[in-house]
């Protein structure tokens, strides 16, 4: 998932933008997990992807404080991926997921969004063994063939596996 963040996102509005897997940004955006300032405090699972995102002190800065920061702060941070200018936002975003959708095996991106999410709870050991799992299941299959021959013919590839062919877990 790709949020677009081309306006301020305050509470609630970056709290869910977490929850995505890759974060564009306005540069002049303003942003604030503002919750603590209202009396409440930060939801969409934030005291878990915010410190995955950018470490427990950079966190607790922005969780405790519910200061107001910019679009170019949060990227430089790595709350976001990038700071644009607020009109190439959304088109950056369109160019992610296009290229996402168009070259990389939708199987082979499941799982590894599978291990980034999943890779808090797990140990290094876990990770390498669950990468070797994976890799299991998806080299020799149909989309491996077709990526380095797509590659070695200079072509867009032709995938053919299906997320919801994957073992759920």
């Amino acid at each position: 998932m790709i949020a677009a963040i081309n306006g301020h996102a305050i509470g609630i509005g970056l709290t869910l933008a977490m929850q995505c897997d890759i974060r564009l940004v306005a540069e002049d955006a303003k942003l604030a997990f503002a919750h603590v300032r209202r009396g409440v405090l930060p939801d969409a699972q934030s005291h878990w992807t915010v410190p995955r995102a950018i470490g427990l002190a950079r966190a607790a800065d922005l969780l405790l404080t519910g200061r107001t920061f910019t679009g170019g702060e949060a990227a430089a941070l790595g709350l976001a991926s990038r700071a644009l200018p607020a009109a190439d936002v959304l088109p950056a975003a369109h160019e992610i997921a296009h290229d996402i959708a168009m070259h990389t095996a939708p199987q082979s991106v499941a799982l590894s969004k599978r291990l980034l999410w999943a890779r808090a709870a797990l140990d290094a050991d876990e990770v390498e063994r669950l990468e070797t799992e994976y890799h299991h299941l998806v080299m020799g299959a149909s989309d491996a063939r077709e990526g380095v021959l797509a590659w070695v013919e200079r072509r867009d590839p032709q995938w053919t596996g299906r997320v919801g062919d994957l073992p759920s877990s």
